[in-house]
């Protein structure tokens, strides 16, 4: 599996993609030369819209995403088209990135931050998540469609 490092700037995505069940660190400060030794200390891939910092990386050594959208769902597309599946797979905490394990509440099933305590289940929000993801499949497999056609 992927480890990813967000930089600030996006630090929303971050959170999408722990729901996602990718393992996505927070910055340790703010500065290009921080990121960049977290993630070589931490073999992570590094996700930016910063195109300086983007350049900065291969001279490092490290790997990075450039993502190009403003837009949270087509950041996500962006990410799907560098492999992360859009499933929710809650194994990772948006908060922290801490790791959940599964609880069962009054009979209903939940998952608990192991780091922070913060708990999660399937509410009213995960439909909307999850309808916000099939869209996004949708707008994919219809662009993969129009580009086998003009083939």
């Amino acid at each position: 599996m992927q480890r990813f490092l967000v930089d600030l700037m996006l630090m929303r995505l971050g959170r999408w993609l722990r729901l996602l069940g990718q393992d996505v660190a927070r910055p340790w400060g703010e500065s290009d030369d921080e990121l960049l030794l977290q993630a070589k200390e931490e073999c992570r891939i590094i996700i930016t819209r910063d195109k300086g910092l983007f350049q900065a990386c291969p001279g490092a050594g490290v790997q990075c995403l450039l993502i190009r959208s403003c837009k949270i769902s087509d950041q996500l597309q962006e990410m799907t088209e560098a492999g992360v599946p859009l499933r929710l797979d809650p194994q990772r905490c948006t908060l922290c990135n801490g790791i959940l394990y599964e609880i069962e509440i009054s009979g209903m099933k939940r998952w608990q931050c192991r780091d922070c305590r913060k708990l999660y289940w399937e509410g009213g929000h995960w439909q909307k998540m999850e309808s916000m993801l099939q869209s996004i499949r949708c707008r994919r497999e219809e662009r993969a469609g129009l580009s086998y056609k003009r083939s």
